[in-house]
């Protein structure tokens, strides 16, 4: 390698590391305050880089918004996908596929309430600011990855059995039924499930686990 070549390598490497701290601090900030009250000057000062270079890299707050949703599904994934592709959960039937993705979303918000905040807010501030679909491209292909795995669950379960065959021609209707309804609950337990003094009658994950036994319950065969 040459001193050039050796030069422009430390220099990517330099504005990857760069890319990924700003990342990291608009998440820790949009996960906590939200999206709205956050101004790209507070990134940088999190980020402990001026301004200016924070344009260079992002040139608005709604950019470095949709960014960080994409850096934010990433680092899940690199965490749930592996225990959901390996030859464990391969051996297991349609159902039981089913039962072991919900669990880890049970596992992400005892974990990860912070993402899930994130979530909710960056869906919010994309409604609330008609965020084009086309600008939300790359946001909806990393949700495509969990969304195969579910599907493919789902069309196991028809053809072992394990799932009722009468929603056979409903498989999208299901996933979005299946995953909406968790996702959206394992969110509202985050946001307020300390709200109120009834919400101490029962945990979050006891409530979850409840709702995934009825969810499954109501699908297989």
């Amino acid at each position: 390698m040459t001193a050039k070549e050796k030069f422009l390598e430390e220099k990517d490497a330099m504005k990857t590391q760069r890319m990924n701290r700003i990342l990291e601090s608009a998440f820790a900030l949009f996960s906590q305050k939200g999206i709205d009250t956050i101004a790209m000057t507070d990134i940088a000062k999190y980020a402990e880089i001026g301004v200016a270079s924070l344009y260079r890299y992002y040139e608005t707050k709604e950019e470095i918004a949709i960014r960080t949703v994409i850096w934010a599904w990433e680092k899940q994934q690199e965490i749930f996908l592996p225990k959901l592709t390996g030859p464990d959960f391969e051996a297991k039937n349609g159902i039981e596929q089913i039962e072991a993705i919900l669990n880890e979303f049970i596992y992400l918000f005892e974990t990860q309430d912070d993402f899930l905040r994130f979530i909710y807010f960056f869906d919010s501030y994309a409604v609330r600011n008609e965020i084009s679909k086309e600008k939300l491209m790359d946001y909806e292909n990393i949700i495509s990855n969990v969304r195969n795995l579910v599907e493919k669950a789902i069309k196991l379960g028809f053809e072992d059995g394990s799932i009722n065959k009468s929603y056979k021609d409903s498989l999208t209707e299901m996933y979005f039924a299946l995953m909406h309804s968790f996702f959206s609950t394992c969110q509202k337990l985050t946001l307020s499930g300390h709200l109120l003094d009834s919400d101490e009658l029962i945990s979050g994950k006891a409530q979850l686990q409840i709702l995934s036994k009825m969810l499954l319950n109501g699908i297989k065969s």
